[in-house]
């Protein structure tokens, strides 16, 4: 059973962590950065963690909860679902912008084929279908949307936002990444509306 001292040395140790990823990348921090960033001895971190993945993991967890919930209070509850979802998009793109202008470099741990990466992207897909799940049955409700299987849409919605990262936000024009996200809102909202 963790004790307060524990989850105190673990939170220190990613925080810690954290602010070395961000100001170094993953690639130039090492298990001795991290020790001395946070003022403990290095087998004390091997103690808590298992490596320097498994430490950027919990962060990049937390970090994609911590984005989600953000994102999510940015939208007014009183919009209809099809606004909500677009301004949804708009926001996580917009915000995307931001916190892609902090990063320093992407690890490895981070792309599909890392053994390290899948899990990670699975937990951040399982996020967004959480939050996308209730503007669905909310749009449903409302008679804006025709859903036929809401397990499958909402799969479909993660698997078409999958393009939505780091890795795309460093590579692609500003302009050009604008353009494409404006036009995923309209592929999906033109799918989702209710025909009448």
């Amino acid at each position: 059973m963790a004790t307060n001292n524990d989850q105190e040395k673990k939170l220190l140790i990613k925080q810690s962590a954290r602010e070395l990823f961000f100001r170094f990348g993953f690639s130039k921090t090492s298990m001795d950065d991290i020790a001395r960033q946070c003022g403990l001895a290095k087998p004390t971190l091997y103690y808590y963690f298992s490596n320097k993945e498994a430490i950027f993991n919990e962060v990049v967890i937390e970090e994609a909860e911590g984005f989600m919930d953000s994102v999510e209070k940015k939208l007014p509850r009183n919009l209809p679902a099809d606004r909500r979802i677009a301004l949804f998009y708009r926001t996580v793109y917009r915000d995307l912008k931001a916190y892609a202008a902090n990063m320093v470099d992407m690890p490895p741990a981070l792309y599909e084929h890392s053994p390290h990466g899948r899990p990670i992207v699975d937990k951040i897909n399982q996020m967004l279908a959480g939050k996308l799940r209730p503007m669905l049955e909310s749009g449903k409700r409302e008679g804006i949307f025709q859903l036929k299987d809401e397990e499958a849409t909402v799969s479909a919605l993660v698997f078409m936002s999958d393009f939505l990262n780091l890795d795309w936000m460093h590579r692609y024009p500003e302009k050009m990444r604008d353009r494409v996200v404006e036009h995923m809102i309209q592929i999906i909202l033109n799918g989702l509306k209710r025909r009448t």
